[in-house]
């Protein structure tokens, strides 16, 4: 059932609602954890009043905005099943939610449109959908219990050094998993979030780090990559005291890099491991592990588990992982919210080794996904945006993606002539919405065919591995 707004329990918030700490901030204003709890009572009513249907399942268009934060609170404390959407995805992408789901209602920023009052079946644990696709389409999602959110949440605390007095700069998507354990787990804790809508590039942003203060920062791998351009190692930043990151592999020389800054500077640096389908966080080094394993993902958070699975008990294989934070499952459509069996280990597809520390370090992955700017994206999808994108140019002969995390080569067995080539590859960043500095294209390749007639993919990604 739907709960009552009466005696509404907020996640997240509920130790804190009679507190006058600062919770949010953005450049419109602020709120204290008093404010945002009679926020979130008031928005949780006027949602009701509108959507008279029990547990209904929502799409919430949520922001980095103060406003996305109360929808979202009140959604989790109402039991609605949320369906979180970027508010940069396309018309297309969202109306294809919308096929899939069917919601009873979209919300953005604190505006319901209501679309039907039938009922979905739905499991009683569902709580949160996040999309697997990234920024290439509607794909299948992770299903989230509130347990799942919880126990996250809760394992991340046990060893981010995070006070209630912190201020964080939230820089990632409140619709990736790693942006809202952001913003939860700092919620949890007491602490402020606050919202920006500078790139780091802007000097507002630094002038905003400097004056707020901020404590923490964190980062996929493209922000560092960004930091490092702007000789962050050098920036007097005294109240800074850590920061984290995750979305995929680090260059193991930038590792480095930011490891000597924070022991010289006395800070922390995390470099984490997760998945969506693990709620965020699987996995984090310890700082002071951080330098001398540049390429090391650490040990299990508190309450996980990991496995190496290999059919020849060789000391490398797929890493597994069991804890509270293990998805429901996936579900692509209305009709799969019916019922869910989670699985007890998580096959995150990667290939892991563990060192005589307990440490683990991911060598590869299973299937074809990578991690591009901080998403994960399927190298099967964007190698059919590539086809549709050169058929727009009149270019049909075959093609294919090969690619590692954060760098894509994309292959074209005809020939484009010199002056088309920047006009494809701004079309296919365009579609993907990632930079172009993460794509390569090369035309008037010899793409390479196994004997049953498939492309070579692993023969192909040997040939250009140097460029990967």
């Amino acid at each position: 059932m739907t709960r009552d707004t009466a005696a509404l329990a907020i996640p997240f918030i509920s130790e804190h609602r009679n507190s006058d700490a600062l919770a949010l901030r953005e450049a419109q204003g602020s709120m204290s954890y008093r404010q945002l709890a009679v926020a979130v009572d008031a928005r949780a009513r006027q949602f009701k009043s509108g959507l008279n249907t029990e547990r209904p399942v929502v799409l919430l268009v949520i922001d980095n905005t103060i406003s996305s934060v109360v929808d979202y609170l009140a959604a989790l404390a109402l039991d609605y099943v949320t369906l979180l959407v970027n508010p940069d995805s396309s018309d297309e992408v969202r109306q294809a939610y919308v096929d899939a789901f069917n919601p009873h209602a979209e919300v953005s920023q604190g505006e319901m449109s209501v679309r039907h009052a039938d009922k979905i079946k739905t499991d009683p644990r569902v709580s949160v959908l996040l999309s697997t696709s990234g920024s290439t389409g509607a794909g299948k999602c992770v299903a989230l219990s509130a347990q799942n959110l919880v126990a996250n949440c809760q394992s991340i605390l046990a060893y981010l050094p995070l006070l209630p007095s912190d201020n964080t700069l939230a820089t990632l998507p409140l619709s990736y998993s790693y942006g809202l354990s952001v913003l939860n787990t700092h919620l949890q804790a007491g602490a402020t979030v606050c919202f920006t809508r500078h790139s780091v590039f802007d000097k507002d942003f630094w002038a905003q780090v400097k004056a707020l203060p901020v404590h923490s920062l964190s980062g996929v791998p493209s922000f560092y990559e960004m930091l490092a351009r702007l000789r962050f190692t050098r920036m007097d930043l005294p109240h800074l005291r850590y920061f984290t990151q995750a979305g995929g592999r680090l260059k193991p020389d930038l590792v480095e890099a930011f490891a000597k800054y924070a022991d010289e500077q006395k800070k922390s640096f995390f470099v984490m491991y997760g998945q969506t389908e693990a709620t965020a966080r699987m996995a984090y080094l310890a700082p002071q592990k951080v330098a001398a394993k540049p390429g090391a993902i650490g040990q299990a958070i508190a309450g996980g588990e990991f496995k190496i699975v290999s059919d020849d008990n060789a000391s490398n294989g797929e890493l597994f992982y069991r804890g509270d934070n293990v998805m429901l499952g996936y579900a692509a459509n209305a009709s799969e919210l019916a019922g869910f069996t989670p699985p007890e280990w998580l096959a995150t597809g990667d290939i892991a080794s563990c060192d005589d520390d307990g440490d683990y370090t991911l060598i590869g992955r299973m299937k074809r996904i990578v991690k591009l700017a901080g998403e994960r994206v399927c190298l099967d999808t964007v190698e059919q945006l590539l086809v549709a994108v050169l058929a727009d140019f009149k270019l049909t002969q075959p093609a294919c993606v090969v690619g590692h995390d954060d760098h894509i080569i994309c292959l074209y067995s005809g020939d484009i002539e010199q002056d088309r080539q920047p006009l494809v590859l701004n079309a296919l960043a365009e579609r993907m919405q990632i930079p172009k500095r993460n794509i390569t294209l090369r035309d008037g390749q010899q793409l390479a065919y196994s004997t049953n007639g498939k492309i070579d993919y692993a023969r192909l990604t040997a040939q250009v591995k140097e460029q990967l």
